[in-house]
């Protein structure tokens, strides 16, 4: 009975309602009030707290702010990552397949002896001198003689695609059974060298034999290569457009005697003859 009294007399003073106001300090005007009971009170308190909870689960749940609370991050990330992981070990591959394709360059053009039509009269003990810097491995002597064999004009280059990189009188045709993989080109000193094809420029530089080079890399596997210029105009990576001046006529190099342009095409890794695509003459 004690405590069934206790209960009653609980309840009934969970029920009372009083009178929470809010009054100004200097007036004592009553600026508002509420009248409640405790048990209105406690209800008030719980709803609230309900609201609360359900909002931070669902916040939690559906947003990114999970990932405040949980190591795992979401399906999608996952499957971003691994899409990205597989684009960069692809991009890699790319990388070191081309890095490689503009060393073979590098030692072809810097360590084969090449012989133009204007070299007679060279200084034999200066490019003696010069080549003893040199040491040829098998495998580049390997390369270089399966290059040079690789004479062909492959059929599928037209010849309307072509523009001339200079005008002027060819002084050596092309032959690759004495070592000369392209032709020379009298014309005019400080002449401006122009991009045979729309491409991008992979080699930009110089070499003791042939002194400045420009490479360009066009579509479908071609290749033109500029030597003995004066100066060049572009760098490594710059895009071109046909007819876009991309160096100068010169005279650089052991391997030459008087300004002049050499000039390759290469198809596929074979070396093609650069007269049966274009017109040098004026």
């Amino acid at each position: 009975m004690e405590i069934s009294k206790k209960i009653k007399q609980l309840i009934t003073n969970s029920r009372e309602k009083h009178k929470l106001s809010f009054t100004d300090d200097t007036t004592y005007r009553v600026k508002w009030s509420l009248r409640l009971s405790s048990f209105n009170l406690y209800t008030l308190i719980a709803l609230y707290t309900l609201i609360i909870f359900i909002g931070l689960f669902f916040l939690i749940k559906y947003t990114s702010v999970r990932n405040l609370f949980v190591d795992a991050p979401p399906t999608a990330s996952v499957f971003q990552i691994n899409q990205n992981t597989k684009l960069i070990d692809s991009l890699s591959q790319q990388i070191q397949s081309r890095q490689k394709y503009l060393d073979d360059l590098k030692m072809i053009l810097s360590k084969q002896s090449f012989s133009d039509s204007l070299s007679e009269g060279v200084n034999d003990s200066l490019y003696s001198n010069y080549q003893a810097n040199f040491i040829k491995s098998r495998d580049d002597s390997t390369l270089r003689h399966k290059i040079e064999s690789m004479s062909h004009l492959p059929e599928d280059i037209t010849y309307d695609f072509f523009s001339a990189p200079v005008k002027g009188k060819v002084s050596r045709s092309f032959n690759p059974a004495k070592n000369h993989l392209g032709v020379d080109i009298v014309t005019q000193k400080d002449a401006p060298v122009k991009s045979c094809l729309e491409g991008t420029v992979i080699f930009s530089g110089w070499t003791p034999n042939e002194g400045e080079i420009v490479i360009l890399q066009h579509n479908n596997d071609l290749i033109s290569i500029y030597k003995h210029c004066q100066s060049v105009l572009k760098k490594v990576g710059d895009k071109v457009q046909t007819a876009d001046p991309i160096a100068v006529v010169g005279n650089s190099g052991e391997h030459t005697s008087g300004p002049h342009l050499h000039f390759e095409i290469w198809k596929s890794g074979r070396v093609v003859d650069p007269q049966k695509l274009i017109s040098f003459e004026n």
